[in-house]
């Protein structure tokens, strides 16, 4: 699966209007896209007690890169260019090559939820090849257990050029709300998670949204 997760800011300071219009007319252009398979849109929120840089993000799936590409150059790109360089700034694209661990086959347009991204490198001191082994085998094992998720996302950032801080990996979990997410990490399975987080990630970079499901 090829991932793209963008952030961006509004280009007026009338958020209530910019609002409307990316909900209303940006985010319909959007979902013609052909081939995407799964669109979540997000306002930031803080994490741990910081202003996030952006006011929103998207994350978009396709099937594969070539559908990703494809989508780029379907008939509705030059209306979300124009809408894109009226109404946002700011942005930010990373792409990833993603596998889904949990699936959110019970997921509708609309549905609000909540989603916690987090870009990381993995500790290397016994070698890239013992800290993957780790990770696939080990670390997300736990976090498929975490109560309540509803859907896990994990990949391999594609490095792009001009990007000097890009991490190695990306990892999506979704659940419904924000309390949701909270008493997932408060359950046995989020206390040995933490923990193992502590030994194997490193230089994290976490976006929290309050999201709804687009597609």
């Amino acid at each position: 699966m090829h991932l793209t997760l963008v952030t961006f800011n509004y280009q007026s300071a009338d958020l209530e209007a910019e609002e409307r219009n990316y909900l209303g007319h940006h985010v319909e252009l959007a979902k013609l896209f052909p081939g995407l398979r799964q669109y979540y849109t997000g306002r930031l929120m803080k994490v741990a007690g910081r202003q996030p840089d952006s006011v929103r993000a998207a994350i978009l799936a396709y099937e594969d890169a070539a559908a990703a590409a494809s989508a780029m150059r379907s008939e509705v790109v030059p209306a979300l260019i124009a809408d894109t360089h009226a109404h946002l700034k700011d942005l930010t694209s990373t792409a990833v090559d993603a596998t889904t661990i949990v699936p959110f086959d019970s997921r509708r347009a609309g549905q609000n939820c909540f989603a916690m991204v987090a870009e990381f490198d993995l500790e290397q001191s016994a070698g890239l090849e013992a800290a993957e082994k780790h990770y696939l085998g080990t670390h997300v094992n736990i976090a498929r257990r975490l109560p309540g998720l509803r859907n896990y996302v994990i990949g391999k950032l594609i490095k792009t050029a001009g990007i000097e801080d890009a991490r190695y990996r990306m990892a999506i979990l979704v659940f419904d709300s924000l309390d949701a997410y909270r008493a997932a990490y408060a359950s046995p399975a989020g206390r040995e998670l933490l923990k193992d987080e502590e030994a194997t990630i490193r230089n994290a970079r976490v976006y929290r949204l309050d999201a709804r499901v687009e597609i």
